[in-house]
């Protein structure tokens, strides 16, 4: 909100700023997809801005009894919390779209759909076996499924954090977007985020997205999710599906992969 004061009045101008939130899973292509959108000069694009870690701070104030924010009324935290992304964002044009990626977003989500009735969330995912593939190349350590796949893991974490949002009543305003699908078929990818945004198609260029890259075969895939069995001994099983594989009744959409 912008105030021009004159000697007899007060005029605020409201932002027309609308703010979407892109968050995803390791190696699932958050920033490439983040920077194909950049190319449009309507959108005013950050990936790892302080918005994130200055809204956690915040919201997370309303909860410590020590902290001026727990006694201030719903109202006021609320616009406190709207406030604070205006302000990081504060270079942006008033009529800008802000789109901010930032894989922590996936845990403010259902807060953010009540702050923000107009945003959506765009959420990249992958095939787990993938991304668990491309960790062990990245880092030369190739974890276990067990750590990855854990509450806290690296892929069972925001699992489950999609998972929620799956069954929440925000999911009508999710994508799911399958990272392999954006390197197949890009154009008509984008098409669909534009639709789902509400905002007029852009042409882009997509030179700088990587090279789509060989699925990993089944048999590497069952070795790399070996279960233990009731009886101890140890037999090779394929992973189960991913929750977005399994969740045809959610309000989402889903822009997937054949094998993803």
């Amino acid at each position: 909100m912008v105030q021009l004061k004159s000697n007899d009045q007060v005029l605020k101008v409201v932002s027309m700023t609308r703010y979407h939130f892109v968050a995803g899973f390791p190696t699932a292509g958050a920033r490439h997809f983040a920077g194909l959108l950049a190319q449009n000069p309507r959108f005013s694009v950050s990936s790892d801005s302080a918005a994130e870690q200055v809204f956690g701070l915040l919201d997370a104030g309303r909860e410590a009894p020590d902290s001026p924010l727990s006694d201030l009324d719903g109202d006021t935290r609320a616009a406190l919390l709207r406030g604070a992304l205006d302000a990081v964002h504060h270079a942006r044009p008033l009529d800008a779209v802000v789109i901010d990626n930032n894989p922590k977003w996936l845990g403010h989500m259902r807060r953010l759909s009540t702050l923000f009735p107009l945003s959506r969330f765009v959420v990249m995912v992958r095939d787990p076996a993938r991304i668990a593939a491309e960790i062990a190349e990245e880092t030369g350590d190739a974890r276990s499924p067990a750590s990855l796949m854990s509450k806290d893991g690296l892929i069972g974490a925001p699992m489950g954090q999609v998972q929620d949002l799956l069954g929440s009543a925000a999911a009508d305003r999710l994508l799911l977007l399958d990272y392999e699908r954006l390197l197949s078929d890009p154009e008509r990818v984008l098409g669909a985020v534009y639709s789902f945004l509400g905002e007029r198609v852009f042409a882009h260029n997509f030179r700088d997205l990587p090279a789509r890259t060989v699925a990993p075969s089944v048999k590497p895939l069952a070795r790399r999710f070996s279960m233990p069995s009731l009886s101890g001994a140890h037999h090779a099983q394929t992973a189960p599906q991913p929750v977005w594989r399994r969740s045809q009744s959610s309000a989402a959409l889903m822009l997937l992969s054949e094998t993803g």
